[in-house]
């Protein structure tokens, strides 16, 4: 990778005086000083660029450690440095991570460079071989290839920490972005790789990114939320915004800005159109006048769009970008607060003190009856609405419904873009995915649901026949919204010349005609008004056929409606394509025991599949049906010649999540009828007489273990979570334990396992697992830990949600259970192993304990019961009383043990009936033969065991046995 010549000649540069630690954005004519390293051609590849930058820093951490070491020897430096940088580093109470390791080992090599001399010349071989050790240990930490291939944790504990801590002022690192290397990438995590180290750099030093205009637009697509933070897109710097209480400072801030807004809408009361226009622009995606005039959501004379649009932004409530070709326009961030606050979903003005209303009519406060305090937060961390509830309720199209509806999210814990994530995540790659899920069916099947985010479009159908699921899929993907929104003019071109991004030499209608085989799109349509009329105009006509021949027993005119469908979906699915527009289908299946269990319904679904999802293929710009299947001349003869290399594969247009109680039930079947489409094969294809690229339909099961892991890793992705290794291991365990059928263990739901985690990101910025299991807890009581009774996963989901130990009482009334049936399910829900009993003033308690921490507050005093003392009289009676905790514990007439609160690396130890306590090594060399209550079973650890007294020796007052 090229370097500066100042890096070059091996000098350092001093840290600047007027530097600013984080990432700043440079233009290409963007004047700055030149000082500092500059590394270029930044590639997203964290082994291309980071072993450079880390080379042309150690003059600089050398030198560093040159002026702040106390000591010669260069033991006792690091030990010093390690001190600053690493605080509590040498605990013996610790164990280091790979971070922690690789960061030491870091330190100890830059100090003993910077302490040492070697010349290679005059030095031993021996010195010489160490002093080329210490500069591999030096450029490797944090690329993977270190001491012990830790990640980006490892630089930042060693030379952002280094420098962090003692350079006055941050040096300046300037990073020039490899355009094409960018633009160019398919694999979106290798970029949020390296865009996560650009921002651990930013902790320790003044990091200017150069970047291209084309490049910035690539990243604020791509990477919208690091854009958002570190490229100067919002007035915040910080990295972990605040989610906690406002105070009254900031509250009557933000009423006041709303105010403001407020003052500027309410002009808008007799402009029904200006509303229209404000409430169909988005914050994050700007929009062309061109679309605007086209959106018949909005419904206003092509003139005066611009007149409104100068209107509203004079207003301050959109902002105009005018560098481009097109103007585009999207929401400021008043006109977002109006958006929300001040519309509604008919975009009527509504006070914001009116719309908070709904927000105050809260349930009471109080969740104790001893408590006069208010507890907000306990109303706050109610059950979520169950998503599969919502979708269900679709209402009637005969009533205020829609056909097609946009997907919104039911409360505020979800928003909508991670609602669309929530299904599309689970999509594992091209192909079909499979995921066991309890789906309900639609109030209205006929409805169909629609999202669109981030280049990304989801359509959510429900299976009612073949005939009829076809004319569904048509009619979204074609729909008004569709085309409002997605499929607009300055996606795909006012001439369709967008499409592929103008990579081809091909004109753009001959491209999709003789390509795509895109259908009806003759010469005069290749205009888009043209086009928009024509495909319109075939929907409505298609769509009333279908309403026609539902049920009927004309065989040939359904034959033909099934082909008319067929070409209408694989040219919507092409033009998605064409357009950029990662295409997501998820296909209900809610009656999945019948269609499972009757050979009818069975064949139907998987010869639907066989006929649909081979159409959606591509290879390049050719269609995959024309090149394998098709074998009519006519057709063969209108088509443009592909360049096929050997071992080239077609993709697919969609990807295709089928969801049903019992799905993967179907796999083999499916996988079976997607394989006779071999059959269907062209003459000249299936002899090898003609070289075509190959077509494979892979059928996943989307609920096992590496399905979940994928989940994890995407969500990590999408929502830039540095989770480490470890963490994300202990994430897919909580999620296959939390999320999996009681029948099923190994898997889980991959939605309810993506709804966690994106619930649980949206609360925080880097959820810890106990964050991510509260979050599930969040889910419906059936989705949540099926494997207990169901009023134990009422009672474990109450404690997880709540932020303070719960008495019996609080847990009855959150849970919505009875006394009896908490005494009854008690022992279950203690039996799981962060459940823990404490006492907060004297009364008992119970919590979720969050990585074995201390309750603040609660006892760890450890009353051990008087019986260990008496082995002989508990083995006598325990025969008679059986094993059941509550008999043995009643007929003892004890009361049970305080809490035991131990830290991290406490040890199990078993209370025997023989020998008192034994040790984890008398345990395995042999157990005492009485068998013992499970649940007497505790941790001890720094705890004080206290024996309770003989019963002779306590007065009878205090309810000793007799």
């Amino acid at each position: 990778m090229p370097v500066s010549n100042q890096a070059r000649s091996g000098h350092s540069q001093p840290a600047g005086q007027d530097h600013e630690r984080g990432v700043h954005l440079v233009g290409p004519t963007t004047q700055y000083d030149t000082a500092g390293i500059r590394c270029q051609n930044i590639t997203p590849r964290l082994t291309d660029w980071v072993p450079t930058v880390l080379e042309q820093l150690r003059p600089a951490s050398i030198e560093t450690v040159r002026t702040e070491a106390a000591h010669a020897d260069a033991w006792r430096a690091s030990t010093s440095i390690l001190d600053e940088t690493l605080p509590g580093w040498n605990a013996q109470d610790d164990t280091w991570g790979d971070a922690t390791a690789e960061a030491v080992a870091y330190t100890q090599a830059i100090t003993e460079l910077a302490l040492s001399e070697v010349d290679e010349s005059t030095g031993s071989p021996c010195h010489v071989r160490r002093h080329e050790s210490l500069i591999e240990t030096v450029e490797a930490v944090g690329t993977g290839r270190g001491a012990v291939n830790a990640g980006l944790g490892a630089l930042a504990k060693g030379p952002v920490a280094l420098h962090q801590a003692f350079d006055p002022s941050p040096r300046a690192i300037t990073l020039a972005l490899d355009g094409p290397a960018w633009t160019d990438l398919t694999d979106r995590r290798t970029g949020v790789r390296a865009l996560a180290a650009i921002a651990v750099l930013a902790d320790g030093f003044d990091v200017r990114v150069v970047a291209s205009p084309a490049v910035q637009r690539e990243l604020a697509r791509r990477y919208p939320r690091w854009s958002e933070i570190h490229l100067g897109l919002t007035h915040s710097r910080d990295r972990s915004p605040s989610q906690g209480h406002h105070g009254s400072d900031e509250r009557d801030a933000v009423g006041d800005a709303t105010q403001s807004v407020w003052g500027s809408l309410a002009e808008l009361a007799s402009a029904p159109g200006k509303r229209r226009l404000l409430g169909n622009l988005m914050p994050d995606q700007g929009r062309s006048y061109r679309d605007l005039k086209q959106d018949q959501a909005i419904d206003i004379e092509a003139g005066t769009v611009s007149r409104y649009v100068l209107d509203l932004e004079a207003r301050g409530l959109v902002s105009v970008d005018r560098r481009g070709q097109r103007n585009t326009v999207r929401l400021s961030d008043r006109g977002a607060t109006a958006v929300n606050q001040c519309l509604d979903a008919e975009y009527d003005l509504v006070h914001p003190d009116q719309r908070r209303l709904d927000e105050g009519l809260t349930d009471t406060p109080h969740d104790s009856t001893s408590t006069v305090s208010p507890r907000r937060e306990a109303t706050a961390r109610k059950p979520s609405t169950a998503i599969d509830d919502w979708l269900a309720s679709t209402g009637t199209p005969e009533g205020d419904a829609a056909f097609v509806q946009w997907l919104d999210s039911p409360d505020e814990t979800l928003q909508n873009e991670s609602l669309h994530r929530r299904f599309t995540i689970p999509a594992r790659g091209s192909g079909i995915t499979l995921v066991d899920d309890p789906v309900t069916g639609f109030d209205d099947s006929r409805v169909t649901y629609l999202s669109h985010h981030h280049d990304e479009t989801l359509v959510i159908i429900e299976w009612g026949g073949a005939l009829a699921t076809l004319g569904r899929l048509a009619a979204v993907l074609l729909s008004e919204q569709a085309l409002n929104k997605i499929l607009t003019p300055s996606r795909v071109g006012h001439g369709f010349s967008a499409i592929h991004d103008g990579a081809f030499d091909t004109a753009a209608g001959r491209t999709l005609r003789r390509g795509h085989q895109v259908g009806w799109f003759s010469a005069d349509e290749e205009q888009y008004a043209q086009w928009r009329t024509r495909i319109e105009q075939v929907r409505n006509e298609l769509l009333a056929r279908l309403s026609d021949h539902r049920g009927s027993t004309d065989t040939a005119a359904r034959a033909a409606l099934f082909e008319d469908l067929h070409g209408l979906i694989a040219t919507a699915t092409h033009l998605y394509h064409a357009a950029g527009v990662d295409l997501t289908i998820t296909l209900r299946v809610p009656d999945t025991a019948t269609v499972v269990g009757t050979e009818r319904c069975r064949s139907e679904l998987c010869e639907f599949l066989q006929h649909t999802v081979p159409k959606q293929s591509v290879y390049g710009i050719h269609s995959g049906y024309r090149l394998l299947f098709e074998s009519r001349p006519k057709k063969l003869k209108r088509r443009l010649p592909p360049d096929v290399d050997d071992g080239d594969t077609l993709e697919l247009t969609a990807s295709w999540v089928i969801a049903g109680p019992t799905i993967t039930e179907l796999q083999s079947a499916i996988t079976k009828a997607l394989e006779q489409t071999n059959k269907n094969l062209r003459d000249t294809v299936a002899d090898g007489t003609e070289q075509v690229p190959t077509l494979t339909i892979p059928v996943r099961d989307g609920t096992t273990y590496a399905a979940i892991r994928d989940v994890v890793e995407t969500v990590a992705a999408t929502t830039d979570t540095t989770w480490t290794a470890q963490t994300r291991q202990r994430l897919v365990r909580l999620l296959l334990r939390s999320c999996g059928p009681r029948d099923a263990p190994g898997h889980a739901s991959p939605y309810d396992a993506a709804e966690s985690l994106l619930r649980a990101c949206h609360s925080e910025p880097s959820p810890t697992v106990e964050a991510v299991e509260r979050a599930a807890a969040s889910l419906p009581a059936t989705r949540f830990r099926p494997d207990l009774p169901p009023t134990a996963t009422k009672m474990y989901a109450t404690l997880c949600r709540a932020s303070q130990p719960l008495g019996r009482t609080e847990i009855i009334d959150r849970a919505d259970i009875s006394e009896s049936s908490y005494d009854r399910r008690l022992d279950v829900v203690q039996a799981i192993p962060r459940v823990r009993p404490c006492s907060v003033s004297g009364y008992r308690r119970w919590r979720v304990l969050p990585n074995a921490t201390a309750v603040p507050g609660a006892s760890t005093t450890v009353s051990l019961p008087w019986w260990l003392s008496w082995p002989t009289t508990v083995s006598r009676l325990l025969p008679e009383t059986g094993h059941h905790p509550r008999r043995w514990r009643l007929l003892l007439d004890c009361r049970p043990p305080n809490p035991i609160i131990p830290p991290r690396d406490c040890r199990s130890t078993r209370l025997s009936a023989r020998s008192g306590i034994s040790t984890p090594g008398q345990r395995q060399r042999g157990r005492s033969r009485t068998p013992w209550p499970r649940s007497v079973t505790r941790t001890t650890a720094d705890c004080r065991l206290v024996p309770t007294p003989h019963p002779a020796q306590i007065p009878r007052r205090q309810g000793g046995p007799r």
